[in-house]
């Protein structure tokens, strides 16, 4: 049972992370993972250059080679926060713009393997961080070693104050070079591209403080 609604007035707020499996796939992790409860601090939208640090920070500390941002799909994942913001529900899968395989094929973006982690109601990029190192598919992402570029963006519900979207997405373009260390669970993240690797709830509820 999921506990009663904050106030903005109150310490704390409730947010909540999505996964996705790897690309190439046919197959999407729906539903959210991860729920916590967040200290209410004010919103700090995500930047880029912060967030890469952090999260290259993490994979060195676990053995892994650092992400390189890339515009493009800081610019794909700024787009997608947009939309979930705009519509105010989180979903690999918001219509007309479908999956992120969709996405980076109508953004023109080519790459061997992709991924994509989702937040919602996180206020900072730390909080963000944090609360994906703490779900097991999302910590799985920060730290693939297939993935070599990142992009990341957080957009706000313009008709809801606190109700914000993170949008992280990996992937290996065509251009970069397959990597050959593996990751510290020692296998892939999502290896199976028609399997759904992660069993989630279809849905747990979001509330917010008014």
């Amino acid at each position: 049972m999921l506990p009663p609604s904050r106030t903005l007035a109150d310490p704390a707020r409730r947010a909540f992370v999505v996964g996705l499996a790897a690309l190439p796939l046919a197959a999407c992790a729906r539903g959210p993972v991860h729920v916590e409860e967040i200290d209410d601090v004010g919103y700090v939208p995500a930047d880029p250059q912060k967030a890469m640090r952090l999260i290259n920070e993490y994979r060195a500390a676990n053995g892994v080679a650092p992400l390189a941002l890339d515009g493009e799909l800081t610019r794909l994942a700024r787009e997608y926060a947009g939309h979930l913001a705009e519509a105010g529900r989180m979903t690999h899968e918001l219509e007309p713009f479908g999956g992120l395989e969709k996405r980076l094929k109508s953004g023109g973006y080519a790459y061997e393997t992709a991924g994509e982690n989702l937040g919602q109601g996180y206020r900072t990029i730390e909080q963000t961080i944090a609360g994906w190192k703490k779900s097991p598919p999302h910590d799985r992402g920060l730290k693939d070693a297939d993935m070599t570029r990142m992009g990341i963006a957080s957009v706000e519900n313009p008709r809801k104050r606190g109700d914000v979207y993170w949008c992280l997405m990996f992937a290996r373009p065509r251009r970069d070079p397959a990597t050959a260390t593996p990751t510290p669970s020692g296998h892939r993240w999502g290896p199976e591209p028609t399997a759904t690797l992660f069993r989630m709830p279809v849905s747990v509820p979001f509330v917010s403080g008014r």
